[in-house]
């Protein structure tokens, strides 16, 4: 806060951010510290420059955060998350940063960390990946030192039924953008068999069959099952303008499926209409879920998934549930209300 740095415990990280009062669960804007690592505070993560004071902020609320007990401000390292609730409507923790190179660098951070726990504690990492926008930050993770590339198994949350070689293919994105550049072996990188179809038309049905046989043939050791359901490691997530997750549409009748894993849909509203999907409870049963997202055509609809949260099937990223976690771009983040 302005005029404090000799009393907080952390001079070098105060910056413009919130801070939350837990006796009294207000939220109060401080600033004018200049910072050079995020703060997480209360589980929402919010990067130096990144939020302004804004016109309501006066002075009675800039008061010093860190010397009183009732304040809870905790110093992490960009992609690390704190545990405890967010100040939106969703439990989920948000990582503001100033643009997609840093959002790329924090969810190669995060991704690494999750592969170095999996592989501590079962021998392998399983992480399944979307399409999209999401393709570009991959490339995050290619200088990354110290990764057991060996132990890694990856799979795509959907897919277009399309030749990998289709500039729609998710897998022929992520394999330009990263896969081809690390070594993974092959045999660990399970994109969907395009030797199934010859057009789009009618591939859904056995594409999905596949993917999902695939996955249940795996050991537990790569890809446990809990109550059913198969529980990755990690889940790297994108929405599209509509608010859609993997290709599980706005109130489409695929939301409420529950069998199999893998999902066929024939008539999805974006081209190319048949793909194959991750279902909505194996999204949830992931042991993380990490939603990224950069740019403004992005804003709106951060708005709309937290700070509004309809469970009505509107907005399906807003069913996601569990562990999630968000890493976003200030101007991606530009319409988040405090």
């Amino acid at each position: 806060p302005a005029g404090s740095r000799a009393s907080c415990k952390f001079p070098a990280l105060c910056s413009y951010g919130y801070i939350n009062d837990t006796a009294t669960n207000s939220k109060t804007i401080f600033m004018n510290i200049t910072a050079v690592s995020p703060i997480v505070l209360t589980g929402t993560t919010f990067h130096p420059q990144a939020y302004k004071p804004n016109a309501r902020t006066t002075q009675s609320t800039r008061r010093s955060a860190c010397p009183a007990h009732r304040f809870k401000c905790t110093k992490v390292r960009t992609g690390d998350f704190a545990s405890s609730s967010s100040v939106t409507k969703m439990d989920k923790n948000v990582t503001v940063l100033p643009d997609s190179e840093s959002v790329a660098a924090a969810m190669a951070e995060l991704t690494a960390n999750a592969a170095k726990d999996a592989i501590s504690a079962k021998g392998a990492f399983s992480v399944a990946v979307a399409g999209g926008s999401l393709i570009k930050l991959l490339n995050g993770l290619r200088e990354r030192e110290g990764i057991e590339w060996d132990k890694w198994h990856v799979f795509w949350v959907d897919e277009r039924c399309v030749p990998h070689s289709d500039p729609e293919s998710n897998y022929g994105g992520a394999y330009e953008q990263l896969f081809k550049h690390v070594p993974i072996p092959s045999s660990q990188i399970y994109a969907i068999d395009e030797s199934l179809y010859t057009t789009n038309e009618g591939a859904s049905a056995p594409s999905a069959a596949a993917y999902d046989a695939v996955l249940k043939r795996l050991p537990g050791s790569v890809l446990p099952v809990r109550d059913g359901l198969p529980v990755f490691d990690l889940l790297l997530l994108g929405f599209g303008p509509d608010g859609h997750i993997c290709s599980l549409f706005p109130h489409h009748p695929l939301l409420k499926a529950t069998e199999p894993w893998v999902l066929p849909i024939s008539d999805s509203p974006k081209p190319p209409p048949e793909r194959i999907t991750f279902s909505l409870p194996v999204v949830n049963a992931a042991k993380k879920k990490c939603f990224v997202a950069v740019g403004e055509g992005k804003a709106p609809m951060v708005q709309t998934i937290l700070g509004q949260a309809p469970q009505d099937g509107s907005i399906p990223a807003a069913l996601v549930s569990g562990e999630v976690v968000w890493v976003l771009d200030v101007s991606a983040a530009s319409q988040l209300k405090p």
